[in-house]
């Protein structure tokens, strides 16, 4: 498995106001919905490859109990 830097992908900012104390922390939308719809796409072809495994465990059963 490759190791990500989702601070990196997700151009993570934080810009610390020295005089307001209003600091502020930013991330890209864009990339953050990128990585969702990546992780998600993972799942569902999980989820249909442990399907098939499920259906061929269920056949085995039948031909030899």
């Amino acid at each position: 498995m490759t190791e990500r830097n989702f601070t990196k992908e997700l151009l993570y900012s934080y810009y610390a106001d020295m005089e307001g104390g209003d600091d502020v922390e930013s991330i890209d939308y864009r990339s953050l919905i990128y990585i969702i719809t990546e992780l998600h796409n993972r799942i569902e072809k999980l989820e249909r490859k442990l399907e098939k495994q499920e259906e061929y465990a269920a056949e085995q059963d039948e031909r030899y109990g």
